[in-house]
């Protein structure tokens, strides 16, 4: 069943309006209501009077037809129009009246189907004939009347014959030992009737809606939308709807007979909208602008109105009018331009580029944002941000990160790049983008700023420099060197290893300086240093500590005594003649050797007992070797 189904119940919610128009079907509700309540009350005084001279007992069929006289008048006056019109909101709940529908028809249904049991059935078989007219009868009328409802009809036909069913199957008449059979086929008889007669009334069109009712459901309509509506007779109004004096801070007493111009800020503005509007609704099309609009109490407002001729060609012309209050709009768009033109003056103070790239991820547009920025970058267009020229292992893991960032069609941040540029080191650029989509929601691609971090890592990486390594020699100072050293003990516990350490100290370093200069020691410093470096294994860590005092650090050896010949070589180098020009052709050193695990445990102890043996060495006339 449709909730709200029942027909008079959509009829009751209809007389509040009735009655204010002082038209409706409230007469003929109120007639359909007597005319079935007298139906019920025929028929059961019928079957009384029928059934009076058959059964022992004519008081129970007293008390029966005294009980559904009773629930035939309540449910007479529950439905009563007027008792709906007053029952407010709850009676205008679809799901109220559903389930209300049902509790009527369960009612009127029970009291039919207790006639069954309140003798006639084992009264004889005249008793039954009565009894079985009665009751289907009174089936037929409710699945007649309830057409509009299929639960409904089920629940009235089901009360009103199961217990006869019920009768018929436990104590089946000697006359008709098959009635049970025949009363399900009757029911089902009852379920298509009912299923015919609503099927008819549905295709049954609804006519005959009086003119008043009809303007008013459309004054409603037109007073329910968000738009001030006007009807317009010549450049006057003659209709409107609710929202307009709202809009306008009209009272509505003034509102018929007044002139189109008093709703516009000037007169000048209405001429010039009026001419305009004339020429196109001339030629059948509808006039929308966007305008000043001024209300009843001096205030301007922005307003979007459209406008449709209504009608014929007839003069004066009637006209359509609707107009929308769209200051906010307007407001918000003003602060949205003035905001978009403070970020783009912002923007151009920087040294970004904006780009942007098609579905395929090429490069379509690449401009700097500062007028005085280089436009080097222009001659990359119709690249992908992935393909410049990279090359080693972590260049490929980055291009991989970077194609994949692109093809997952996500936003992103700060993903650096490098650019070639020209001869000089590569541009080193990091990119944020957001993708675009187009109106019907389609990849169209990616715009964002690309912001050029050359410097910014170049400074950076000069710090990292400077951190740990000697800015005279660019070897690793101490700190680095302490790092190193202490991976490599670790590495020479897991595997079994050695590690050697070898502290070189330039003998009478001195007095090279003072007297040739510190500009003459500094460049025996960094001659030395070459010489170092080139004489040991690439995975060999060649430090400067301080002054002149060099560490060579010597990992994975497999012996103790690997280091000697090591330090052996390194004395033999050095004590060859000096390319820079110096008050000594030659220069000797002073050596001392430590190992891990032999000599120490940890890198600090490793250092002191190597630098304790470079002294011994000194000590002992220089240009030799300690290890012991």
């Amino acid at each position: 069943m449709k909730p709200g189904s029942l027909s008079l119940l959509r009829t009751g919610t209809d007389v509040p309006h009735a009655a204010s128009t002082g038209q409706g079907r409230h007469p003929d509700v109120l007639r359909s209501l007597r005319r079935a309540h007298l139906l019920g009350q025929l028929a059961s005084v019928v079957t009384v009077v029928g059934l009076w001279p058959h059964i022992a007992s004519p008081w129970q069929l007293l008390l029966w037809w005294l009980g559904a006289s009773i629930s035939q008048a309540l449910l007479a006056r529950t439905i009563h129009p007027t008792r709906l019109a007053r029952s407010g909101t709850p009676i205008h709940d679809p799901f109220l009246r559903h389930y209300l529908l049902s509790a009527i028809a369960a009612v009127g249904g029970g009291a039919w189907g207790t006639l069954a049991l309140v003798g006639p059935y084992e009264a004889g078989p005249q008793a039954q004939a009565i009894l079985f007219m009665a009751l289907g009868g009174v089936t037929l009328a409710g699945a007649g009347i309830l057409f509009a409802s299929r639960s409904a009809c089920a629940v009235f036909v089901t009360a009103a014959q199961l217990p006869l069913f019920i009768q018929t199957v436990v104590n089946p008449p000697a006359s008709l030992p098959h009635a049970s059979l025949f009363l399900g086929v009757f029911v089902l008889f009852a379920l298509t009737l009912n299923d015919l007669i609503a099927a008819s009334r549905d295709g049954q069109p609804q006519i005959g809606a009086e003119a008043a009712e009809l303007a008013s459901i459309q004054q409603a309509m037109l007073d329910n939308t968000t738009e001030a509506i006007v009807l317009s007779h010549g450049h006057r109004i003659q209709r409107w709807n609710q929202h307009f004096p709202e809009v306008m801070h009209w009272t509505r007493v003034n509102i018929a007979g007044r002139r189109l111009a008093a709703c516009f800020s000037s007169r000048a503005e209405w001429r010039r909208h009026a001419r305009a509007a004339i020429d196109t609704l001339d030629r059948g099309e509808t006039y929308r602008t966007v305008t000043r609009l001024r209300r009843g109490d001096g205030s301007d407002f922005w307003a979007e109105i459209s406008g449709r001729r209504a009608g014929g060609s007839e003069l004066p012309a009637h006209v359509v009018w609707t107009a929308s209050d769209i200051s906010e709009r307007v407001s918000t768009e003003a602060r949205d331009n003035l905001a978009h033109t403070e970020l783009a003056a912002l923007l151009r103070q920087s040294a970004d580029w904006y780009w942007e790239t098609d579905s395929q991820h090429r490069l379509m547009q690449i401009a700097p944002l500062a007028m005085a920025a280089d436009d080097s970058l222009q001659h990359h267009i119709g690249r992908r941000w992935w393909q410049f020229q990279r090359s080693g292992q972590s260049a490929r893991l980055a291009h991989g990160v970077l194609r994949k960032t692109f093809e997952q069609r996500d936003g992103f941040r700060d993903l650096p790049v490098d650019v070639p540029d020209g001869s000089h080191t590569p541009r080193r650029l990091q990119l944020s983008g957001t993708p675009r989509h187009d109106e019907h929601g389609s990849f169209t691609g990616y715009h964002g700023i690309a912001t050029d971090v050359t410097e910014r890592i170049r400074d950076r990486e000069r710090i990292h420099f400077l951190a740990y390594y000697d800015a005279l020699t660019s070897l690793p100072n101490r700190r680095l060197l302490m790092d190193r050293l202490g991976q490599s003990i670790a590495r020479a516990q897991r595997y079994q290893e050695y590690v050697g350490v070898i502290l070189v100290d330039v003998d009478d370093f001195k007095r090279i300086n003072d007297l040739a200069g510190h500009g003459t020691g500094d460049r025996i410093l960094v001659e030395m240093a070459d010489r170092l470096r080139h004489s040991v294994r690439s995975c060999d860590t060649v430090a400067r500590l301080e002054g002149d005092a060099f560490v060579i650090l010597l990992p994975e050896l497999e012996t103790a005594g690997a280091a000697q010949p090591v330090a052996a070589k390194l004395l033999s180098i050095l004590l060859q003649p000096l390319v820079q020009p110096s008050p000594r052709n030659m220069l000797g050193a002073s050596l001392g050797i430590a190992t891990f695990p032999n000599d120490a445990s940890n890198a600090e102890d490793l250092l002191r007992i190597a630098d304790g043996r470079m002294l011994r060495a000194k000590r002992r006339g220089g240009q030799r070797i300690e290890c012991a």
